[in-house]
């Protein structure tokens, strides 16, 4: 299949205001030395790059930037800030903020510069980023995509809130802080101010509708041995994976936990596996293997739960089914469920399926002044630290 064409997304309208002038400046100052006042190393360990750049344009199109160079907590004379973000996806975050546009050439580029503009706050970018990553997505990457964006933005899955302890502040007093939070108050009305994030929801449900069309190849592919265990359970509670047989999801399951046993140096025994499953077992319809099927899933099963199962299935023995385990009878309606659509009725205590898609959202969510703080600040603890 030939690659799909270059997705370049509209450039935003000029930025209006009483630093128009100067601002006007910025598209020609974008990698260059002239005026530039600060310095950023970007990258991690032995492998940085040095970008120059000019405080009064960053401060000017980005909160996280202007906290960093004009609050009063801030060191005024420093010249050299060492960034820990990819580089590639640093460079599209300041190209926008200079020229209002970027062009992305990769998934990997715009996943990079997707983690970066939710990191430094800066909606418009992430939302392009969400747009084009949409245009790629495909069978497989999809594995790839939905890993990056639980963790670059986990509000699919959680919507715990990002607020960095006070240690991770470079041992900032409680007296540091409150001047911090203080100054940072100030920042404009929270009217004006969208979630970064906002994109990801959408994402992640376009994610999921390819999961649902092609689960079969998706889960025969490298990617799943790669996945965090929450990811993981998302794809198991769908009830719409459109699979042959479950046991390509038994498969699955069994090359997942035999990657996490050797993460986690840990014998690649059944009790290993069951460990790092835990009560994502439960999500497996064991009662929909034939018996033939039945010896994939005995990785996972203690005797007495593979004794019942295969009873179960093997129903031409003519055999009386005895009780089962009491680790499985909370959930045996549900593992002889059938997936590839929705069930009339779900009883419990059966695990719940995954919500229905959501009808996506024009309207984006805004910020409240003090999600907007603590998120500054947790970018800026990650920036000194």
């Amino acid at each position: 299949m030939d690659a799909p064409p270059a997705y370049a997304p509209t450039q935003a309208p000029p930025t209006t205001g009483p630093m128009d002038e100067r601002l006007r400046e910025a598209h020609n100052l974008y990698e260059n030395e002239e005026r530039s006042d600060v310095v950023f190393q970007v990258g991690d360990g032995s492998f940085k790059e040095r970008i120059p750049a000019h405080s009064f344009v960053l401060s000017a199109r980005n909160h996280v930037f202007r906290a960093m160079f004009h609050e009063t907590w801030a060191d005024r004379h420093k010249k050299v800030y060492t960034i820990p973000n990819d580089p590639r996806g640093f460079q599209n975050l300041l190209k926008w903020l200079y020229r209002q546009e970027c062009g992305f050439q990769s998934l990997d580029s715009s996943l990079t510069t997707l983690h970066v503009a939710i990191q430094y706050l800066c909606p418009e970018l992430a939302d392009l980023c969400g747009e084009y990553i949409t245009h790629q997505l495909r069978a497989s990457n999809v594995l790839r995509v939905m890993q990056d964006i639980h963790r670059y933005c986990p509000a699919p899955l959680t919507t715990v809130p990002s607020a960095p302890p006070l240690e991770v502040l470079e041992g900032r007093s409680q007296e540091v802080f409150s001047t911090m939070t203080s100054d940072l108050r100030d920042l404009r009305d929270e009217s004006d101010i969208r979630d970064p994030t906002a994109c990801c929801s959408d994402l992640f449900n376009e994610c999921l509708e390819i999961l649902d069309q092609d689960a079969s190849s998706v889960l025969a592919s490298e990617g799943v041995e790669e996945l965090d265990r929450q990811v993981l359970e998302v794809i198991l509670k769908r009830q719409t994976l459109r699979v042959q047989s479950e046991v390509e999801v038994v498969e699955a399951v069994v090359r997942w936990s035999t990657a996490q046993c050797k993460r986690e140096c840990l014998p690649l025994t059944q009790q290993s596996r069951r460990k790092m499953l835990g009560d994502l077992l439960y999500y497996l319809r064991l009662l929909k293997l034939t018996p033939e099927q039945l010896n994939v899933a005995a990785k996972l099963l203690d005797k007495d739960e593979f004794e019942y199962i295969r009873v179960v299935v093997s129903a031409r023995t003519g055999r009386s089914i005895p009780p089962p385990p009491t680790s499985l009878a909370p959930y045996l309606k549900h593992m002889a469920t059938a997936r590839g659509a929705l069930p009339s009725s779900v009883a419990t205590p059966e695990p719940p399926p995954a919500a229905g898609r959501k009808k996506k959202n024009s309207n984006k969510k805004r910020y409240t002044k003090k999600e907007l703080i603590l998120d500054i600040v947790s970018c800026l603890s990650i920036i000194f630290d």
